[in-house]
């Protein structure tokens, strides 16, 4: 015997629902490992290597900025949790693509080298100093460096 009309629409009713599920948990995934793979490719981008590359790596970066704000911002005239997740997914870009732009110094100016290598410590400094005025073979600055 079929089903009555009642309860053949709350079957379909679920099942509906159960294939909405999985699209969303789908989408969502998909958006996700984009937004990781979006990130990745930004902070891979070269320090720029003269002048000319500074301004062309900056301006792209403030194109995508704007870019990236029109998508956050065109996800509030769609109502859904689809646009919730884009915008949250453009802001995190954003955020990227300013850290990268800081890392280019894109707002204050183009520097002429490369950022500056990380500061030595004080046991390296001391080293350095003792071979540079002593003798000493590196093991034996490194002990009186120690000792100090």
């Amino acid at each position: 015997m079929l089903p009555s009309t009642v309860s053949w629409g709350r079957f379909l009713h679920a099942v509906e629902r159960r294939i909405l599920a999985a699209v969303f948990v789908f989408a969502g995934s998909v958006s996700l490992a984009s937004a990781r793979t979006y990130a990745e490719k930004i902070e891979g981008i070269p320090y720029p290597t003269d002048q000319a590359d500074w301004r062309k790596k900056c301006a792209w970066l403030r194109r995508e900025i704007a870019r990236q704000q029109n998508i956050a911002s065109s996800g509030t005239a769609q109502p859904g949790t689809f646009s919730y997740k884009t915008q949250a997914i453009a802001r995190n870009n954003v955020a990227t693509l300013d850290s990268r732009m800081s890392d280019f110094h894109c707002n204050t100016g183009y520097i002429t080298s490369a950022p500056p290598p990380p500061a030595k410590s004080n046991i390296e400094r001391c080293i350095e100093a003792c071979m540079a005025n002593t003798h000493r073979t590196p093991e034996k600055c490194l002990d009186a460096c120690n000792h100090r």
